[in-house]
């Protein structure tokens, strides 16, 4: 059986280890419990790095440790200077990383970092950190590396390969197991089909999908679609708080769309604001649906400061499609 000495060094067999958590490096000024985050996370410092050294000593590194970076503090001049070394960093290797930010920071944060190897927070907790941490992390389990120190046994301990009763239980245990995952798969292939069969007739009540060329939606259906949401959630907020019909996803979708309409444009940090919940949860949703290609990102060639969301070709054909079948219900 494996054992942890007190070192921090485990043994299998005779064999020394030393486990060692996923590499992880700090790029920070000043005070932060970014520290206490890594640690309680299970990961392992490699560096601390200030901002004005970060854009040196990243192509040094020689692997690819999640990158924790504490931005909050940071003068906006050395934000601009070191984060497309960041963004081209993690583009460029498999690195993830995980960002606190400034609520004043959205827009000139993400412009060069959102997508899905990257976590923004705002204002998180050392439990939000933590959590934050091990979501990065690629290494599902400790790495094992031989020690340095110690010999390494010549005799090991022999391969339990059990006797022919056990291997009979084995495979009468997975011969059962293959039986249920047969039975599940025919559930699951008799459960489509009734799927399918049925939204195909639920689609054919309501005909043909809309031909949107010819139909345009108009701007004051969107906002009337807003103002209804913002309304149900007033209404509702003295028996759980507003927080009861949180849908950011949808929330953004109708502003993004709403802005296309009036031919207007979208910050971050302003969609954030549409979406109705916490910066965090706002730009964990602004990565997922950029990701899914619901949402897209357009830096701002004017103001290197900001970038600007829009809704995708088929997320603006989706939406149409949407409030010109809702004139139908």
């Amino acid at each position: 059986m494996d054992q942890l000495m007190p070192s921090g060094v485990a043994t299998i067999g005779c064999r020394p280890y030393r486990i060692l958590g996923p590499r992880m490096l700090l790029i920070a000024d000043g005070d932060t419990d970014a520290g206490d985050a890594i640690t309680l996370a299970g990961g392992r410092l490699l560096q601390r790095v200030a901002w004005r050294d970060a854009e040196m000593a990243l192509p040094r590194l020689a692997s690819f440790p999640v990158l924790v970076i504490e931005a909050v503090g940071v003068a906006p001049s050395v934000l601009q200077a070191v984060l497309p070394a960041i963004e081209g960093h993690v583009a460029a290797s498999a690195s993830s990383a995980v960002v606190t930010i400034a609520e004043d920071q959205i827009d000139v944060v993400t412009r060069h970092l959102l997508g899905p190897r990257i976590e923004v927070l705002h204002a998180p907790t050392l439990a939000d950190r933590v959590a934050a941490l091990r979501r990065a992390t690629t290494v599902a389990t400790p790495e094992l590396h031989e020690g340095s120190s110690g010999k390494v046994c010549d005799q090991r301990p022999p391969f339990d390969h059990g006797g022919p009763d056990r291997h009979d239980d084995r495979l009468g245990r997975l011969n059962d197991n293959l039986s249920s995952i047969a039975r599940l798969a025919n559930e699951l292939s008799r459960d489509a089909v009734s799927l399918r069969s049925e939204i195909a007739d639920r689609r054919g009540n309501y005909g043909a999908e809309p031909e949107t060329s010819g139909d345009a939606v108009r701007l004051d259906e969107v906002q009337r679609a807003i103002a209804l949401r913002r309304r149900r959630a007033i209404s509702f907020s003295t028996f759980a708080g507003e927080a009861l019909f949180e849908d950011p996803a949808w929330d953004m979708l109708l502003d993004l769309y709403a802005h296309k309409l009036k031919g207007t444009d979208v910050s971050v940090s302003s969609l954030c604001i549409a979406a109705g919940v916490a910066p965090t949860t706002a730009l964990r949703w602004i990565a997922k649906m950029t990701e899914m290609e619901l949402f897209i990102r357009h830096r701002d060639p004017d103001d290197k400061r900001r970038a600007f969301m829009t809704l995708s070709p088929r997320a603006i054909d989706a939406m149409a499609n949407y409030f010109i079948m809702a004139r139908k219900i």
